[in-house]
């Protein structure tokens, strides 16, 4: 029971027992007597009453200030704790989204002997997040070296104007000091320092290298590309024989498809890695469910790419005059080649010439235009 309703019933009580004496004393007294106490009853009952009321009120502000009180209590712990809660939670992310966005990493970078006659790696730890690993890593390798005896390969005031990956080919645009001459390194040396640095990162495979937007070009102005690693012996010297992994493409068991292989080739520095492929597809097929593609003695004449990305194949005429029987045939040959050459990214499409000549037709199909990849003959 509350305490205003205890009251409530006590003024009841008090107002029944005046009224019951006030019956009696109607009936016991003369008018004079009666009006004298009535007076004196009623000023007590006034004072009785006020007394009530007073210690009534009282009672129930202190219930409803007790309620509000305990709710205030109540809410503000119930906040404050939500608050806790909450700066908590926001703290613990803050501290694990620091430790996944920023870790130690370990990277390779190729600087220069104190003569330049050899690229030397210099293992480092450097604080990057795990997507600003090629920027952070090609930073450092500006910055220079931190052992002695080692020297910068990039010149001073070089910087990055943009990086990217395309699957695993790293494509870094540096500003117009990457082309300064600096300490004698060589345009080779400044280069190889740079794809051999980003390809020491799992994945990456290729570089290829912009200045101010605009791709990087050898003394005959021709693109340098998509650049693979490239091998150093021992001392760190360049290594006058390179190896490559290539695919070239034969016959299916059925002959209406092609399917690829991966073989792993040396390159010297007079090879130009469009013949290495030729010469991989004379050979034939390793895996004996699949058919070879070139006709019998058939001999490279000539293979060059030019800026467009057309690939010239000069072929002997044994080429034609051994062709396989029908179309088809030849159709797998055609695709074969095409598709071996335009792996390559630097090759977009081919031309045949057969003795140094663009020929008519082959096999019974239009041949003297250039043929472009052709995805559909492939089969996995």
């Amino acid at each position: 029971m509350q305490p205003c309703s205890v009251f409530d019933d006590l003024i009841t009580l008090c107002y029944n027992y005046l009224w019951s004496m006030l019956r009696n004393i109607r009936n016991t007294l003369n008018l004079n007597e009666m009006e004298v106490i009535l007076g004196e009853m009623m000023r007590r009952s006034v004072i009785l009453f006020i007394v009530f009321m007073l210690i009534t009120l009282t009672a129930c502000s202190f219930d409803t200030n007790n309620k509000t009180t305990k709710s205030n209590l109540d809410g503000t712990t119930s906040s404050q704790n939500d608050k806790a809660v909450d700066s908590e939670s926001s703290n613990s992310n803050t501290e694990i989204h620091e430790e996944n966005d920023s870790t130690k990493k370990k990277v390779a970078l190729y600087f220069s002997n104190k003569d330049n006659t050899a690229l030397v790696k210099e293992i480092r730890s450097i604080e990057i997040s795990e997507m600003a690993i090629l920027r952070a890593t090609i930073e450092a390798l500006i910055d220079g070296p931190s052992k002695e005896g080692l020297r910068n390969t990039l010149p001073e005031g070089v910087s990055i104007l943009g990086i990217k990956r395309d699957d695993k080919t790293v494509i870094v645009d540096f500003s117009k000091e990457y082309k300064e001459k600096e300490n004698g390194i060589t345009e080779e040396f400044k280069r190889i320092s740079v794809v051999n640095t980003l390809t020491e990162i799992s994945g990456i495979e290729r570089v290829k290298i912009m200045v101010e937007g605009h791709e990087l070009l050898d003394t005959d102005g021709k693109a340098f590309g998509e650049m693979a690693k490239v091998d150093l012996d021992k001392n760190g010297v360049i290594s006058k024989n390179q190896s490559e992994v290539i695919t070239v493409y034969f016959g299916s068991p059925n002959s209406n498809f092609i399917i690829s292989e991966k073989r792993k080739v040396t390159i010297t520095a007079n090879d130009a890695i469009e013949k290495k492929i030729m010469e991989e597809l004379l050979k034939g097929p390793e895996n004996k469910d699949l058919y070879p593609v070139m006709p019998e003695n058939t001999k490279i004449l000539s293979i060059n790419t030019s800026k467009d990305g057309t690939c010239k194949v000069n072929l002997s005429k044994e080429f034609e005059n051994n062709a396989f029987a029908g179309s088809a045939g030849g159709l797998i040959t055609i695709n074969a080649i095409v598709n071996s050459l335009t792996e390559l990214k630097t090759v977009k499409k081919v031309q045949f010439l057969i003795g140094g000549k663009v020929v008519e037709t082959y096999s019974d199909m239009e041949f003297n235009k250039p043929f472009y990849r052709n995805e559909n003959i492939i089969k996995n």
